[in-house]
Formats: C-alpha cells, structure tokens, sequence
C-alpha cells in the first residue's frame, strides 16, 4: 500500500520544521587561524562540546566550524523528544553485551536526559523545555510481544521502566494492547537549545563560522582542517557530524532522513481529547511506527513512516502517512491540516550504539545517535570536553568506542540497504493502512448503532 495513494494528502504546510530557525548570521572562515581545539560541526554534539570545553578550561581557545548554519540539520530539524532509551532494545542487549553493560548503557542514557535538563536550568535556556514522561505502546500483538520482553528485561536489570496496563492508558479504550512509562523524559524546541549553546559558548570566548565546510583534514601534530576560503590549525580537532560523517568520520555512521510534520494549534475541544499528550509523549513500538507529541502552543507532532538513506534535502517524504497516523491518534483529528511538515538528517549505527571516541591521540569522534540526539548528543559533548581536559570522561559506556560496524553504501551493499529500508517502509504503510481501515468500519458501524463518543 502506498500512503500517498489511499489515503489523502493533508494540509498546505511547506518543508520547513516547526521551529524558528535562527536569526543570526556568522561570517565564513576566510584566514588561517590558530587555536587549541577545532570542532567540526555547530549542531547540539559540537555546540555543548565546545560550551563544556570553557567551562572546564575557560582559557581554552576553541573554534567551531560549520558547513552551513548553526541548527541546520539534524539539531533544529528533529523534534524535541529528550527520553531515555539508546541502543538496541534491552531484552536484545542483554543477550548482546551482557547485563552489567546493558544496565550501564541504559542508564547513562537516563544521565543524558537529566544532564540537559540540569544544562537548561543552570543557564537558563528558553527552549520551552517541558518535563513529560515517554509511553511506548503495543498496537498489535507483534509489538505486544516485544513490550514484554521489554518488560522482563527491565524488571531483571532494575531499571526504572512502569508497566501501563492498556486500561491505565491516556489513550482511547481498546486503542492499545498496553505500554511501558519512562519517567525521565521532557520536550523541548531543538533548534531553540542549539542556537542557545551557540549563543552561550560564543559569550565565553568560541570563535564560530559558518557556510564553513571543512574539506580535507590533516591529521598529525598540529592537525590542520581546510575549508574553501581557510584552514584552522589546532592541537585537537573534534568531529561532530552525526549523519554528514561520510568522508571525515567516524566510520559506521550512516546518513538517513526521517520525516515530521505538525498541526496548527488545536481548538479547546480538540485538546480536550488529546491534550494527554502534553504530560505524556506516544512512542509506538516496532520499526518506523508513529510516534506523538505535544507543543507549548497546543500542536501534535506527528513522525515516522518512511525514511530514506542521504541527508540531503528537507521535502517530506510521505504525508499521506503522516495524516494518516495523525488520525488514528484521535478519530476527530482526521482531516486536520499540518501547518508544518518536513524532514531532517540523522546518523545511525547497524548496531543502534552511538560512537564517541578517540580515533587517533589528536582526534575525538561524536555521532551515530540513531534517534536519540537531543540527549545523547548533548551529553556526548560532556564527555568529549571530559576527555580533553582531564583525560577521563566520568561516563564511559558501551558508545566509548573509535568507530561502529561499517555499513556498505555504494555498489550492490548500498543497493541491499536502500532495498531493506523500501520494505520496511512499504511494512510500516500497510500496517497502518489496516489500521486506518478497521477505525474508519469501527467508527461507521458505531455511528450506525448511534454510540459514537466523540469525547474519547
């Protein structure tokens, strides 16, 4: 089934995010500077990097470079989920790594989550930061399953992850089979705290510039990185490209790009039925389902669906199944317009673990963040300033590594990956598909029998 086909495209919204993206404009790198620290990359990694770096060493002289503009990609394109949660999932990992790594895994990533939250506070960031608890759902008996496993690792390792019987759920009666609650978990503008970091780091000293590509590295004692116009030569030089890795590294880290879209602010009514959402974001299970949020402004995020390798280009990829999960989170939201819908870059792992690093002595890596960027990038930017300074970042997990498992991208390898997403994708839209079907003959056959409750 294809999305766009069966079911209508919705609202007029044009490709660009939600989020107001910045209004300052830096100067391109056109001289030959000298400084102790490079950071290639002015997304949330190279950003919290360089901020942490001052804040360790305020005398630390640091430059960042960026290809196009402070919060271009995956940082001011995403959507604002901070939650826990990275790598694979924990009844996986444990057999994987075992479950002393696991649990550690997993709760540095609950480190993650309160570390920007604590980073907002501290300086205090206006990026309508709001604390609310994740639900991940089980919408059929496949990912019900999983939930359960989920579950029973969980509980085995002592992590802080509820279970939601499906009648304890915000949800509609019947909607899902149940859930897990993480508690550690907020929403937040992305683009609005990258731009903050910038801001922040600049007043400690941060030289950033922009339009600024870096187009070769020479990596030694100094090591030098040339742009079109310039070269910074620097004692250290840490990359921070997430899903733009491809050339400079590290190796392993593949580009993609997801989709989102979001409404115009809901109406009272519409909120009424929906407005759970503000105290607890939907996560469905299973690969490329849909996942909900709510804005301070009183609009749903809706992601997922398909996704497509390359981290060019901002075009939504399918809205039709963007609309369509908008509608089976509510019957009443079926039809509603987006004002917003696009995508965005992010950078994956065959193993779903980020990489933080140390390819070489003089070199420092920060990417691969599978989803979970807003966290773990910001927090990766901790520890790399950690490794710098004092030579021993204080979290070291199973992400403490020089590179992931490398993924074919060209020839027959490229061919097979591009093949596998098409059908997880095409899975993804049919599965959806059916759903949609079967609510719009429940609703007909309630309606009929003059039951329908529009309220739930």
């Amino acid at each position: 089934m294809s999305t766009n086909g069966g079911i209508p495209a919705i609202g007029t919204g044009g490709d660009q995010p939600l989020w107001k993206q910045p209004s300052q404009s830096r100067g391109r790198l056109d001289t030959r500077l000298r400084c102790q620290v490079v950071v290639i990359g002015g997304g949330l990694a190279g950003l919290s990097t360089a901020l942490h770096l001052t804040e360790l060493d305020p005398n630390r002289d640091i430059v960042v470079l960026e290809a196009d503009r402070v919060a271009a990609g995956a940082s001011g394109r995403g959507t604002g989920l901070l939650g826990p949660r990275v790598g694979p999932p924990i009844s996986v990992a444990r057999r994987r790594y075992g479950d002393e790594d696991t649990r550690a895994l997993y709760q540095s990533s609950e480190h993650a989550v309160r570390h920007v939250i604590d980073l907002c506070a501290r300086h205090s960031i206006a990026c309508d930061l709001t604390r609310a608890t994740q639900l991940t759902v089980a919408a059929d008996a496949e990912s019900e399953r999983a939930m359960e496993l989920e579950l029973e690792a969980a509980q085995a390792l002592q992590l802080s992850i509820e279970e939601v019987p499906a009648s304890a759920l915000p949800t509609r009666p019947g909607q899902y089979r149940g859930g897990l609650r993480y508690p550690f978990a907020a929403t937040l503008d992305p683009a609005a705290l990258t731009t903050a970091l910038a801001r922040l780091a600049e007043q400690r000293g941060v030289r950033i510039f922009e339009r600024s590509a870096v187009r070769r590295v020479e990596y030694g004692t100094p090591t030098r990185a040339h742009t079109e116009h310039g070269e910074v030569t620097a004692d250290r030089v840490v990359l921070t490209l997430n899903g733009f890795a491809a050339g400079l590294g590290p190796a392993g880290v593949v580009g993609m790009r997801a989709q989102a879209a979001a409404t115009h602010p809901l109406t009272d009514d519409e909120l009424a039925r929906v407005g759970w959402l503000g105290n607890h974001s939907l996560i469905e299970l299973g690969q490329l389902a849909p996942y909900y949020r709510l804005t301070v402004d009183g609009r749903v995020i809706v992601g997922g669906g398909a996704v497509r390798r390359g981290v060019h280009g901002s075009s939504v990829i399918d809205r039709g199944y963007l609309a369509a999960a908008l509608g089976l989170l509510h019957p009443s939201l079926v039809g509603l317009q987006f004002s917003h819908a696009w995508s965005g870059p992010i950078g994956m792992t065959l193993d779903s673990v980020p990489v933080i690093g140390t390819p070489n002595e003089h070199t420092l890596v920060a990417a691969g963040w599978c989803g979970h960027g807003v966290a773990m990038a910001t927090y990766a930017g901790l520890l790399v300033a950690e490794r710098i300074v004092t030579g021993e970042p204080h979290d070291v997990a199973l992400w403490w590594r020089r590179r992931a498992r490398s993924v074919p991208t060209s020839g027959p390898g490229g061919r097979a990956l591009d093949w596998y997403l098409a059908r997880r994708t095409e899975a993804q839209a049919n599965s959806l598909g059916n759903r949609v079907f079967r609510q719009f003959a429940a609703t007909k056959a309630a309606r009929a029998a003059g039951r329908v409750n529009t309220r739930r």
